[in-house]
């Protein structure tokens, strides 16, 4: 028998069981008190916020990575722990924190950015480069909890205020309006106005919230995915605010969407989730790191009872505590995550559904018992992407990761695309210029006139790990291998704006690349909207340290003038046109 957030029996709403809980369990209690411990070095009693060096993102914000700050969303995040612990000296903190952090927020109606606030006490939302509109729904939901669930732990006056505070975001998440390709802010601000019309007893927002949570369960049935796929990040952000509904929404259609919602997650998380190596298996719309976190790890491993490997430490800074009361995952995909339902294993999703079939965002994932394999058919390169991205242990060693990336000046470059053709552990590449896009983000920082200036791009296949090994094997052949695997990477005779792709290799503590140099000398500029000949394919296979590499693939005459390229082993034909 499961306990609602009110104590009863399971509620069964349009034959979907919710399931919620108040308990907080001792292990996340422990959670909490070190995180408390952690931050607490970091709290200002001068600023009333919790300080921390900054890691910039690359956009949105001016300030230098790794200046002294004081951020709103992990200040108000502080303050939400702190309250549910409920000490006395905890509750004067937070009060302070809270006070603190309202004054922050854009409470002018006429103001472009009314509703949001900074992301630092330092940089005022006028000063961002452009704000972040989604720090009201981050923001909000937070203070949401706040108002549900500790409102008797707080001042009157500062609950008065924290409920003009939300109304202030709900209003501008309304005026925004994001659609459901928006996942993780989609699901987010629907709940956060549904929560806000309950709360504050207003009957428009609560239909608003509840509507776009329903057109967020259609959207993803519609496509057979979240339109953000497959992503370690947002997928995550997208199950815990769907059980941020469950704990904070009484409205029954609200809670129905959202506990659809949390089982198409699941279900996500089930089909790439990798036992042997402990790993989200690609590929991914967007991510953050290669790697899934600890955090990441213990959830995974609390709320499906399987054995998961240790996740990446990351660097040591205080993460973020949200006060949620997490649900299991559903009882029938909790098998998934102790192993495989068979070896290989080869999942083929639709990600993005197009009107044109052609043109529709697909996926694929192959498992096998110590690796794992995925491509997305269509992709931009930028920073978040994981276009290519496979992962394997190796005896005594961590485990090794394998990506295909695009580098502009060494860093990751959004107006190269990719086209990938999977089958099992091959996959066959083709990569072209993109228009109207950006460099670092793919819209932040756009050129108007399309021109990029560089000393460098290459492509590059790298692989992650310790005592990795690059090694060229022939003229277009490369290895990367770690432990008992290795990635043979075939390549074809390229051009990029002129000039000739020169592949190289080599090794720089834990990482391996082959890198196709597409240009590198004194800075250039490059006209996207008239680039010069790009002809770039790539081939490759992971293999086992005695398997023997299928022959390479073929440019092909393309009737209308594309680039094509095919890659036929045995009854596999892999097949791209750009």
């Amino acid at each position: 028998m499961f306990l609602t957030a009110r104590g009863s029996v399971t509620a069964a709403v349009a034959g979907i069981a919710i399931i919620t809980s108040t308990c907080l369990g001792q292990d996340a209690a422990k959670r909490r008190d070190a995180y408390l411990e952690s931050c607490a070095a970091g709290y200002s009693a001068e600023h009333q916020m919790l300080g921390m060096p900054f890691r910039s993102p690359g956009y949105h914000s001016q300030v230098a990575e790794g200046t002294w700050v004081h951020p709103t969303r992990q200040s108000l995040a502080y303050a939400v722990a702190l309250v549910d612990r409920g000490g006395a000296e905890d509750l004067v903190r937070a009060e302070r924190i809270i006070r603190k952090v309202l004054t922050l927020q854009v409470t002018d109606t006429d103001h472009a950015y009314y509703g949001i606030w900074p992301w630092l006490l330092e940089e005022p939302v006028d000063e961002m480069a452009p704000p972040d509109r989604n720090w009201a729904d981050f923001l909000g939901a937070q203070i949401a909890v706040l108002l549900k669930d500790y409102k008797e732990r707080l001042p009157g006056d500062l609950a008065e205020a924290m409920g003009t505070s939300l109304r202030h975001a709900a209003i501008e998440i309304r005026r925004r309006n994001v659609q459901p390709s928006y996942t993780n802010i989609a699901i987010m601000g629907g709940g956060v106005c549904a929560a806000a019309g309950e709360l504050l007893d207003d009957e428009e927002m609560l239909a608003y919230g509840r509507d776009r949570l329903q057109r967020c369960v259609a959207d993803s049935e519609y496509h057979g995915s979240f339109n953000e796929f497959n992503s370690p990040t947002y997928t995550m952000v997208a199950l815990k605010e769907a059980e941020r509904v469950l704990q904070l929404v009484e409205d029954e259609g609200a809670r129905v969407a959202a506990e659809q919602l949390r089982r198409t997650a699941w279900q996500i998380i089930a089909d790439s989730f990798h036992p042997a190596t402990g790993q989200w298996a690609g590929p991914h719309s967007r991510a953050y790191s290669d790697l899934i976190s600890s955090s990441l790890a213990d959830y995974l491993k609390e709320q499906t009872g399987a054995e998961i490997a240790a996740g990446d430490p990351g660097d040591g800074r205080p993460a973020t505590y949200e006060v949620l009361r997490h649900l299991p995952c559903p009882e029938e995909l909790r098998a998934r995550f102790a192993a495989l339902p068979c070896d290989p294993l080869e999942i083929r999703r639709t990600f993005i559904r197009r009107e044109n079939d052609a043109d529709s965002i697909r996926g694929v994932t192959w498992h096998t018992a110590d690796a794992c394999l995925g491509s997305v058919n269509r992709s931009m390169m930028w920073t978040q992407c994981r276009t290519l991205i496979g992962y394997w242990r190796a005896e005594n060693e961590p485990v090794a990761t394998f990506r295909q990336r695009f580098l502009h000046d060494g860093q990751d470059f959004a107006s190269i695309g990719v086209r990938n053709d999977q089958q099992g552990p091959r996959v066959l590449s083709l990569f072209g210029p993109l228009r109207n896009q950006g460099s670092w983000h793919p819209t932040l920082d756009r050129p108007e006139d399309g021109v990029f200036e560089a000393k460098d791009f290459r492509v590059r296949y790298q692989l992650a790990g310790r005592s990795v090994i690059a090694a060229r094997l022939d003229e277009h052949t490369f290895e990367l291998a770690a432990g008992h695997r290795r990635v043979i990477v075939q390549v074809l005779p390229g051009r990029f704006d002129g000039q000739d792709v020169v592949w190289e290799c080599g090794v720089q503590d834990d990482l391996a690349v082959v890198d196709g140099v597409c240009y590198h000398g004194e800075p250039k500029r490059f006209d996207f909207k008239t680039l010069g000949d790009v002809k770039l394919a790539v081939a490759i296979e992971l293999l086992g340290e005695n398997e023997t590499p299928a022959a390479g693939p073929l440019w092909l005459q393309d009737k209308t003038g594309m680039n094509a390229v095919k890659w036929h082993e045995g009854e596999q034909t892999l097949r791209v046109t750009w």
